[in-house]
This record gives C-alpha cells, structure tokens and sequence, in this order.
C-alpha cells in the first residue's frame, strides 16, 4: 500500500510539473515582472492592481540572528534606562502601506527574484522565489519570499505575500 501511493504521489508531482510549463506560466511570471518595475518606477497604481481587491495577507518574519541582535540591543538600551522598541520576530502590513513606504525612499529602490518556482492548476498559484531589496546600490535585505495567487475575471491576482528577512 505504501508504495502505491508512492507511486501515486509521484505520479500527480510529475504530471503537475508538465502542466505548469512553458506558456502556461507566463501570465504568472509577468506578474513577477510587473511587481518588479512597480517598485522600481514607483508606480502604486500599477503595483496594487496586482493584488486581490480584497484583504491580502502580508507577513515578513526576520531571520533569528537579526531578531535576536535586535532584542538585545533593545534590551541593553532598556537596561541603561535608554528607551528602546522592542523589535517584533514577525510583522504584518499590507500591499499599499509597503508601496507607499517604497515611494517615500529617496534613492531608487528596486528588489531583485531568482530562482523563481510557479505552481499552480489555472485556478490557484503559488509563485516561491530568491529575492534581494535595494536601496539605491546598497542591498537592505533579503530571503525567501512566496506569493499566492487567484485567477479573477481580471486576471491573475495575489492573495498572499509571505517573506524572510536577512539584513546585513
């Protein structure tokens, strides 16, 4: 019985991975493309029409060595009757508070994706990639980042944005 559904599971993996070739991702990795030159643009328009219209779901979680660098700073300053926010090991925000702060950056921002990986039925999505944030030449952060997706009568449409965050 456990190799059946070995072989099953395999299977359904390999048959998933035929579909989701070739044409059939480009929808997908145009929105990437477009999430991208949104940034770098600084165009809220463009960028929040890649979102569901309803609530987007949207998580960054900081690397345990910067979260813990973080609360010990804080907590050093707090010690010496200093005041001190106390860093948060995962935050959540929104589409349009994270293109407006993107807006406000002087230099010129732009994040980079590699390794990118789209999944999906033509129904739901799911795109996981490698990505780099800038500011200006200096790069700020970066991680893991995974989206989720929705086909709309609109078109492709994220539901989820999830990250990691590694600063250096």
């Amino acid at each position: 019985m456990k190799k059946f559904i070995l072989l099953v599971s395999i299977l359904l993996c390999t048959q998933l991975s035929y579909a989701n070739t070739g044409s059939d991702n480009e929808p997908l990795h145009k929105i990437v493309k477009d999430f991208e030159s949104a940034i770098t643009t600084k165009d809220k328009s463009k960028f929040l029409d890649l979102f569901y219209e309803g609530t987007v779901s949207w998580v960054g979680v900081s690397s345990n060595n910067d979260f813990k660098t973080a609360k010990s700073r804080a907590d050093a300053a707090i010690a010496k009757g200093e005041r001190a926010r106390m860093p948060m090991k995962n935050f959540q925000s929104d589409p349009e508070k994270f293109i407006d702060g993107i807006i406000a950056r002087v230099k010129a921002p732009r994040e980079t994706f590699e390794n990118i990986k789209i999944l999906h039925d033509g129904e739901v999505a799911t795109i996981y990639f490698d990505y780099e944030f800038y500011d200006g030449e200096v790069r700020k952060n970066w991680g893991k980042e995974s989206w989720l997706l929705v086909n709309t009568e609109k078109g492709w449409k994220i539901n989820s944005v999830i990250f990691s965050i590694t600063r250096g």
